[in-house]
């Protein structure tokens, strides 16, 4: 009872107050920085073990919250999982090393929050997948290519069908222009294209290395086409519209 009304701190959540005592096992705190009550136990508050969930705990940026479990019978939600991944993406040093082009990438302030994210997530056409059981991905730059921030601006859903198309290889395709190799034995140039599970189209040999990229420029343009047309009922009329734009750049 004594220390109702002093400043306390915690391991992990910064300061608190001690707004009421009841009981050993009910003692009413208030975290000062994010002004948020709960009732921990006499022993929590004297170890400082106790939690903030509106402080930044998940990779030093990401906010819990109370609204929405993140955790359902051991598991984590699809919803958490979505969070914590693109979290992971950008604020995890050890994940940016083993994958450099998330180098830079960031996350808005209101998709830092899990009940904003969760939130935003049940208003997205494609969400709920396909409706056979396969998830639709989670995508930054297909509405302004080159992007860099995952925000509710930017961010939609697509099937991972279509994601595997606009992916560029660029630690693996050497030194040449995108969709472009050189054949020793053939003494050219040779443009492919990548189709859909994997499969690559050969597009054939060329003299010089733009005339193999702007065949592939043409073939990889037509398939983005394709696969907008098919999946065009299913997604985002934004994530349509931009398909049918989607230019190949000499510079991807």
């Amino acid at each position: 009872k004594d220390c109702v009304g002093k400043i306390l701190k915690s391991k992990n959540s910064g300061d608190f107050k001690v707004l009421k005592y009841d009981n050993s096992k009910n003692v009413e705190i208030q975290f000062v920085t994010t002004g948020f009550e709960v009732t921990a136990t006499l022993g929590n508050v004297r170890n400082g073990e106790v939690k903030d969930p509106y402080s930044p705990s998940v990779y030093g940026v990401g906010i819990l919250g109370t609204k929405y479990l993140s955790t359902i019978n051991g598991r984590n939600t699809k919803e958490y999982e979505l969070w914590n991944n693109m979290l992971k993406r950008c604020y995890s040093d050890t994940y940016r090393k083993k994958h450099p082009t998330y180098e830079g990438c960031e996350v808005s302030d209101n998709f830092k929050s899990y009940e904003y994210f969760y939130e935003w997530c049940h208003k997205q056409i494609g969400f709920g997948g396909d409706g056979s059981g396969n998830p639709f991905q989670i995508d930054k730059d297909l509405l302004i290519k080159g992007n860099k921030v995952y925000s509710e601006n930017t961010c939609i859903f697509i099937p991972s069908e279509i994601n595997l198309v606009l992916i560029k290889c660029t630690a693996s395709r050497g030194e040449y222009l995108i969709g472009v190799c050189w054949n020793k034995t053939k003494k050219s140039f040779v443009a492919h294209v990548g189709k859909s599970k994997g499969k690559q189209e050969h597009l054939g040999y060329f003299k010089t290395e733009i005339e193999a990229f702007n065949a592939y420029k043409v073939a990889k343009e037509s398939f983005i086409k394709e696969q907008a047309n098919k999946w065009k009922s299913q997604i985002d009329p934004r994530a349509y519209n931009a398909l049918m734009k989607y230019t190949v750049e000499i510079t991807d």
